[in-house]
């Protein structure tokens, strides 16, 4: 998703009992997001010491001290225990719990561990030793102790909702899914499996079935404040903007101080354009103290509302604000602004007239099925011009799921390196590869006999060489934007970070991403001849139909009555790039020429969009 989720999954559940447990709910830590080495923890051998009567006593009334948040008196109790009895696994078990509840979690791990190798047969050792690794941001190895919980007890609630909370944060929400549903089959009011089972539509751009979820849980539990936020959240992402507003007004006035609110209402204010209770509701988060992943946030909202006032000095440095703080947050990632540059510097090598006529001919073949490979640099009205060809029926999108990507994976998978690694793929492995795109197409849509699909990820301008390769009969779309609003855009938005993304972190970066992209799209346009069609996003905003005439008469459809209703169904879809607030509102003139409001702060990047803003005509 290319907004923040804002969506607060359930924190792993701490147990305390050395035995399975019939809820999800329980002795809660702080924990952060879940990173790995896998450690087999099936084999440890279980010792022969049995602890004595009056220990297991002597724990169980601490254990009861403990629930009661008598901690410090109920661990110097453990610590005693241990003295007498240092092979006593529940005690060390407990003295973990206390450790992890106290942020000790490198402690708590050992402790943990320690238990663990004195009795591998306790569910909840395992299940807690992954609360104590995700604390550490280990999530793989995390997720691995509460799998090994489960299949100690698969009804062991608590390590099912822990393992569904650490494949949501791996990702992996497919596999999450099954885990909420059997907690919900066995306590069907469980909030924090309602909660999970919502981030699991979330991941999967099932928004409208979030929000019934959350529907659900407010009905169980009205005075969650929780839940009202993620509702007026999500409300907010399928532009259901007038009760989104109440819900969270609501929520504000019974929680003043709460920052995630003051966030959301910031948000939801600006899209209404009520700027100035916008920045005043943002600046109030930002005061009351929000996660570095809120700040991010709320300071790029906070940039949005001061540049829709005027205030663009301002503007600008929150928006620089929000991608330091992105930044130092993504720095640990395994994230590489240069990777990216680098690819494409060694696409563009690669591919030249005579290279890809070579590969053609080697890999030549008669294919019937031609998708249109939508592209441009980033921010340059993809996504709108998307949602104006989705509403006809002759048409289909991706959606930014391109199978494109798909392929060059398999590539590097079998020649090692692409795109260097196409010297080595045999005719088979062309055709195979073919129909293994084809065959996704079939997957993403139910009936493509009447249908032509529109494959639109904007980077995919960089891999046209490979594209034409696979279906030389393709058309391509190339969406064109003034440079400079294109590179300030950028910088402006709140990407979800990857190589290519990391780059639009800083002004210098995003320049210098658009000369490389957009040179190596000059090469591939040089020998792409009769296969490609320009049109600029300016344009389509000064004579809509007439631009969108021009574009399907390209790919070769009519126009059709549906275009004009592309907002409607806009409004009841999740659109899941950064556009999504933008392209469901009335095509209007104010993003054109921003750039020269900032001119001040894009002085440094001039000399390198120079040549393509003559290319491109906008010296106009």
């Amino acid at each position: 998703m290319s907004w923040m989720n804002l969506f607060r999954r359930k924190k792993p559940t701490v147990n305390t009992e050395a035995k399975p447990q019939q809820k999800t709910t329980a002795l809660t830590p702080k924990v952060n997001s879940l990173a790995v080495e896998n450690k087999d923890l099936s084999k440890n051998e279980i010792t022969d010491k049995i602890p004595s009567a009056a220990a297991v006593e002597r724990l169980n009334v601490a254990k009861q001290r403990h629930r009661e948040g008598n901690i410090a008196q109920a661990e110097a109790v453990y610590l005693e225990i241990l003295e007498q009895e240092p092979e006593y696994a529940d005690a060390h078990h407990m003295v973990a719990v206390v450790n992890l509840q106290k942020g000790q979690f490198e402690q708590a791990e050992k402790s943990f561990r320690q238990a663990i190798a004195l009795d591998h047969s306790q569910t909840d050792f395992y299940s807690n030793l992954g609360n104590a690794l995700a604390a550490q941001n280990r999530i793989d190895e995390a997720y691995e102790c509460f799998k090994q919980a489960i299949t100690l007890d698969a009804n062991n609630f608590s390590a099912l909702g822990n393992a569904a909370t650490a494949l949501l944060t791996l990702d992996r929400s497919d596999e999450a899914k099954p885990l909420c549903l059997k907690i919900l089959a066995a306590f069907p009011d469980d909030i924090s499996a309602l909660l999970n089972l919502a981030s699991v539509h979330l991941a999967q751009h099932d928004t409208h079935s979030a929000i019934a979820v959350i529907r659900k849980g407010i009905v169980i539990e009205p005075d969650n404040v929780e839940l009202k936020i993620q509702l007026a959240s999500n409300l907010e992402l399928i532009n259901q903007l007038d009760e989104a507003k109440l819900v969270i007004e609501e929520v504000v006035t019974l929680q003043p101080k709460m920052p995630r609110a003051s966030l959301i209402r910031g948000i939801i204010l600006r899209r209404q354009k009520e700027l100035a209770g916008a920045e005043q509701s943002l600046k109030t988060a930002i005061m009351q103290g929000l996660s570095p992943k809120e700040q991010i946030e709320a300071f790029n909202q906070l940039g949005l509302a001061l540049d829709a006032s005027g205030k663009n000095a301002e503007a600008f440095k929150a928006f620089q604000q929000s991608n330091n703080i992105m930044a130092k947050v993504c720095a640990n990632d395994d994230i590489d602004a240069d990777k990216f540059m680098n690819d494409v510097k060694a696409i563009n090598s690669y591919f030249s007239n005579d290279k890809l006529a070579q590969l053609s001919a080697k890999h030549a073949a008669t294919v019937d099925f031609s998708p249109v490979f939508f592209v441009g640099f980033p921010r340059s009205g993809t996504t709108l011009m998307e949602q104006i060809l989705k509403a006809h029926p002759q048409l289909v999108t991706t959606d930014e799921r391109s199978p494109l990507a798909i392929i060059i994976n398999e590539i590097r998978a079998i020649a090692g390196a692409y795109p260097q690694g196409l010297e080595n793929l045999t005719a088979e492995d062309i055709t195979r590869m073919r129909q293994h795109y084809i065959d996704i197409c079939h997957r993403y849509f139910d009936d493509l006999s009447t249908k032509r699909v529109v494959d639109k990820l904007p980077l995919n301008i960089v891999h046209l060489g490979l594209a034409k390769l696979l279906f030389p009969q393709a058309r391509i779309i190339v969406a064109l934007r003034d440079p400079r609003d294109a590179c300030l855009s950028c910088f402006m938005q709140k990407f979800d970070l990857n190589n290519a993304m990391a780059n639009f972190l800083d002004i210098e970066k995003t320049a210098a991403a658009y000369e490389a992209v957009m040179n190596l799209w000059l090469s591939y346009r040089d020998y792409l001849q009769g296969s490609w069609f320009e049109y600029k996003y300016e344009d389509l905003v000064a004579d809509f139909d007439a631009t969108v005439t021009t574009v399907l008469e390209f790919i070769g459809v009519d126009w059709h009555e549906d275009i004009n209703s592309y907002r409607q169904g806009a409004k009841n879809r999740a659109i899941t790039t950064p556009s999504y607030r933008d392209v469901t509102a009335p095509i209007n003139r104010n993003a054109l020429a921003r750039w020269q409001a900032y001119q001040p702060n894009l002085q440094v990047i001039l000399p390198t969009l120079a040549p393509f803003i003559e290319v491109f005509e906008y010296d106009k």
